[in-house]
């Protein structure tokens, strides 16, 4: 299947540790506090506690998949989802002006992850490997 083979290229190894180094730690984060951030998560954007866990476990378990480049477009997708709902929710009415308290920085982590879905996890992944 399309999904899980990948392109020969080692064109997609930088971003897929950016994304790794960017989204392990953050689903960590959120995983060690995970009751807090469902309650506050739910206060704030009405989400509700099964929501916030699907997006942990694609932030954390995503961004070990684009680490070792295994189902490197299914994470991808899952990383585009995730960034577009917070930019959605939480970031569209600060404004674009490149920080990280905006959307600007989620549209660069969705671009990488974009880029992730068209050409697999490259020379250097378990995709190759496996499929």
């Amino acid at each position: 299947m399309w999904i899980f083979r990948t392109s020969p290229t080692w064109a997609s190894l930088l971003p897929r540790l950016i994304l790794a180094i960017t989204f392990v730690p953050a689903g960590w984060y959120k995983i060690s506090d995970f009751q807090s951030k469902a309650i506050a998560w739910n206060i704030n954007f009405g989400f509700p506690t099964w929501m916030t866990g699907v997006a942990v476990f694609v932030e954390f378990f995503g961004g070990i998949a684009l680490a070792l480049g295994l189902l490197t477009r299914l994470a991808a997708f899952g990383i585009i989802a995730v960034m577009s709902v917070g930019i959605w929710v939480a970031h569209l009415d600060d404004g674009f002006f490149p920080t990280y308290d905006t959307y600007a920085y989620q549209l660069c982590l969705i671009g990488l992850a974009y880029v992730l879905i068209f050409i697999g996890g490259g020379n250097l992944s378990l995709d190759k490997r496996f499929f």
